[in-house]
């Protein structure tokens, strides 16, 4: 027993120490042995209502019983004590343990048990196919010519499939060093909302946050939904909505499988030409997602990473979007350059 009955004070705790093992955690049967275990039978020990749970682990994969609990599925809101091996001002937790170089050389040489077993965030066997660097940071937002959204519909709330993303989007044309316009765009993240909310929710939640995206100084043209299950009923609702169109996003056999497509866009997150604004809100969160997608499907959420597909096929693959705008007039102040210069021209001429 933890705890002792009838008792309304401190009386007992309940503590769980290393309840995976490495060399078990891969196996599906293994780690939903350890949460049924838990549920079924631990959490049961607890015999009074002031008695604490106290879990010590490492987090070695991202559906074992540490992630169970920071989900909050067995009803609880967990405090949470992180300690990991290299922190954020790239210092060792405990050189006496291990020092900064031998950590270094575990992150590279075998990068699966240090980010588990050292940080505290594993990634998927197998290796990610997006890197962190990749996505290009940026100090201020660029100039859009074109803002839009992209959206991946959930069937359910729960918090173990994948969740209803929304993903606010801006084509722009890079610019070079020296702040020239050069003949290469780019896509932008401004905003992303990950949410779990049941299919009725659907269309408040996104009306809200297209409300919010029309605020922007370049609201969106349209929004590019796949009509399929609940994404069917949200298009169907919102194409009745004066001002807002809704692309259908089409998925064929020539489409190939999620791996397919995200091998497909590899090469041009790896130009570095889908950007974030480093004070945006959701960087971290896009960038630790798409870290974590693999090429042997062993990640476990994809959500945002199907948005992300989907905002570069439509902008950069596909370039169903450059042909209105490639004919688009120059700015005001750039044709009053243009009309300087040639005023300037004409002069010139005339004193001769």
């Amino acid at each position: 027993d933890a705890g002792f009955p009838g008792c309304d004070r401190f009386s007992g705790m309940l503590i769980m120490d290393d309840m995976h093992k490495p060399d078990e955690v891969h196996s599906d049967t293994m780690r939903s042995s350890v949460i049924k275990n838990y549920k079924e039978t631990i959490a049961q020990r607890v015999r009074a209502p002031n008695v604490p749970q106290v879990f010590i682990g490492q987090c070695l994969h991202e559906d074992d019983v540490s992630q169970f609990f920071k989900d909050g599925r067995d009803g609880y809101d967990w405090v949470r004590v992180v300690l990991r091996g290299i922190d954020d001002a790239n210092n060792a937790l405990d050189p006496n343990v291990k020092t900064l170089n031998e950590l270094k050389i575990l992150e590279k040489h075998s990068e699966y048990v240090f980010w588990a077993q050292y940080q505290q965030q594993p990634q998927p066997a197998g290796g990610g196919i997006f890197k962190s660097k990749d996505f290009f940071i940026l100090d201020e937002e660029p100039e859009f010519v074109m803002t839009f959204i992209t959206a991946d519909t959930a069937e359910t709330s729960k918090s173990h499939n994948d969740a209803t993303v929304f993903s606010f989007w801006g084509l722009y044309k890079v610019n070079d060093l020296n702040r020239k316009s050069i003949d290469q765009w780019a896509v932008h993240s401004i905003d992303c909302m990950q949410i779990r909310v049941e299919p009725k929710h659907l269309e408040s939640e996104f009306l809200s946050f297209y409300s919010d995206c029309s605020m922007h100084k370049t609201p969106p043209d349209f929004a590019a939904i796949e009509k399929k299950s609940t994404g069917v009923t949200l298009a169907s609702v919102l194409e009745d909505i004066r001002g807002l169109t809704v692309r259908d996003i089409k998925r064929t056999r020539a489409s190939g499988s999620k791996i397919d497509r995200f091998l497909e866009i590899q090469p041009i997150i790896s130009k570095r030409l889908v950007s974030l604004t480093y004070s945006a809100k959701h960087k971290e969160m896009f960038i630790e997602h798409m870290s974590k997608i693999t090429a042997n499907n062993t990640h476990r959420h994809d959500d945002i990473a199907d948005t992300v597909y989907d905002a570069i096929k439509i902008a950069l693959i596909d370039k169903s979007l450059r042909t209105k705008y490639d004919d688009k007039p120059a700015p005001a102040n750039a044709l009053i350059s243009k009309m300087m210069e040639r005023n300037a021209k004409l002069t010139h001429l005339r004193s001769r």
